[in-house]
């Protein structure tokens, strides 16, 4: 991590302090997330300037007497305890985001459908699904391998060359699966639209084509209804964006609630070969993208790192046999976690088991390896 906050900023309109324990944690969660290195801006105060008062580690006087510095100084002594364990570990992932550079910028070439569609809010909608059930998610291009991933998530890759539908096809048809959504193949990589419908070169994998898609104004919403055992802890809307789908060998998960639209599929699920392909043909709140990702969590075989409550965030970092756990409090308020088996702390080197408070941004570094007492000599 090349630039990571050790105080306030200076850019906002109320620059607030970092308040007691915040560097401590983002660190811990940039380490856990797969980082190896990670240097802190600024390194002391500048006493002229426009950033003269954004916070440091050192302050104008660079005695080190001050509040960060001792802060980033225990930070220091844990990464020397932690360094040896952490080495040559890595963050693995079961499940990835399809990004690419062209597509954004085919989003940026033109008049768009609708101006107030932004991709990155909606990849966001997946990632905070998943980072918030401690799923570890990897950012791909729909170049790259794709083969170790039980979960593919392809959020409106408007621009979908032809060689990358090809890939995503062999993907599902070796037992991988794939979501997709709304603004997806209405162009090749020479912003051609397809002769073939929509999205092009995948209405086969998906078991059905999009005949044409009704873009929505902010405020405006259609619902969908849903069918069979997908969750629905909330009534969830269809808003600015709605496909209208015709479906072929597909399996309808869920239809439009209403307009002259309502009751054909929204969202589709198509068996390609030893795999799935899921298209979901309009944009909803978040409470639909948890609700989308317990669904998919049973049916590809994701599971949770460790039992633990919603608030707390945890990582894994491992190589071989060894499994080293981040577990991360954000909250302003201690988190109770139980422990069904003994673990070690890596920060203290004390065993945890059964209940045990995690304080208000706190942090547990562990692994399943308890060290054996060893008897004294007689």
């Amino acid at each position: 991590v090349v630039e990571q906050k050790a105080g306030n900023v200076n850019w906002q309109e109320v620059n607030s302090l970092v308040r007691p324990g915040i560097v401590r944690l983002f660190t811990y969660q940039c380490i856990s997330r797969g980082a190896t290195g990670l240097l802190y801006f600024l390194w002391r105060q500048a006493r002229i300037g426009s950033e003269k008062f954004y916070g440091g580690v050192l302050t104008h006087d660079g005695r080190g007497e001050n509040r960060v510095y001792r802060e980033i100084s225990h930070i220091g002594d844990e990464m020397k305890l932690l360094a040896p364990v952490i080495q040559g570990t890595k963050v693995v992932a079961e499940t990835c985001i399809l990004f690419s550079h062209e597509n954004e910028w085919a989003m940026q070439h033109g008049p768009q459908p609708n101006r107030y569609f932004n991709q990155r809010d909606h990849i966001q909608l997946f990632y905070n699904a998943l980072h918030d059930r401690n799923i570890p998610v990897d950012f791909a291009r729909p170049t790259e391998d794709l083969s170790k991933y039980k979960l593919v998530i392809a959020p409106s890759l408007k621009l979908l060359a032809g060689g990358e539908a090809d890939l995503l096809k062999l993907y599902v048809q070796n037992g991988g699966t794939l979501v997709s959504t709304f603004n997806t193949g209405l162009v090749d990589e020479h912003h051609i639209a397809p002769d073939n419908g929509y999205p092009h070169d995948l209405t086969d994998l998906f078991g059905m084509e999009v005949f044409e898609f009704d873009p929505l104004p902010p405020g405006e919403e259609n619902h969908l209804t849903f069918k069979g055992a997908f969750p629905t802890s909330h009534l969830h809307p269809a808003k600015l964006w709605c496909d209208l789908i015709e479906p072929k060998e597909c399996q309808i998960l869920a239809t439009y609630a209403k307009d002259f639209y309502g009751g054909r599929p929204a969202i589709t699920m198509n068996t390609f070969g030893l795999g799935k392909a899921i298209y979901i043909g309009t944009m909803s709140h978040q409470h639909f993208y948890y609700d989308l990702i317990v669904w998919l969590r049973q049916l590809c075989n994701l599971y949770p790192l460790l039992k633990v409550p919603d608030t707390v965030e945890v990582s894994l970092r491992q190589k071989d046999d060894t499994r080293i756990y981040f577990l991360l409090n954000h909250q302003n308020s201690p988190v109770r976690i139980q422990f069904y088996k003994p673990m070690h702390d890596f920060l203290t080197g004390s065993t945890l088991q059964g209940n045990h408070d995690l304080p208000p941004h706190g942090v547990l570094v562990l692994d399943e390896r308890v060290p054996q007492k060893t008897e004294p000599a007689s």
